[in-house]
């Protein structure tokens, strides 16, 4: 979430406001590693965890590395199944950015953002992955 300086944005300038710690994010990659497991047992290519670092400067980066970050503000898989991607990412704010897409120009990707509007738990994300999975036919 960003926002501008007030007084005629003095220089556009733009500073990131906090996000709240909603969720553990070690515990939510805990569950995605262990539905990744299962994920490449059924045949899908399952990327490494990614990190976003917001504890150095922006623009944030992404590490694979959980012991280089310094301040993460969400955790993300990407898989894919031949020409079907997805990616979840999902922040210690308690919600995720879902993408999916078949791999068919002639398709329309699935972009959601559960959790916006009503911050997920551990309980909910368990639910989250579990839909993610149920994309890749």
């Amino acid at each position: 979430m960003t926002r501008r300086s007030p007084a005629g944005n003095a220089g556009n300038v733009c500073h990131h406001a906090r996000v709240e710690h909603r969720i553990d994010l070690d515990q939510v990659a805990a569950l995605i590693s262990g539905h990744a497991a299962a994920w490449a047992q059924a045949g899908l290519a399952v990327g490494p965890l990614t990190w976003r670092d917001v504890g150095v400067p922006w623009p944030y980066p992404l590490k694979t590395d959980r012991e280089e970050v310094t301040d993460a503000d969400s955790v993300g898989v990407v898989v894919r199944n031949q020409e079907q991607e997805g990616r979840l990412v999902i922040f210690r704010g308690g919600w995720a950015d879902l993408e999916y897409w078949i791999g068919q120009h002639s398709d329309d990707p699935v972009a959601e953002a559960p959790g916006a509007h009503d911050p997920m738990h551990l309980s909910d994300i368990e639910q989250l992955l579990e839909r993610f999975a149920s994309l890749f036919p």
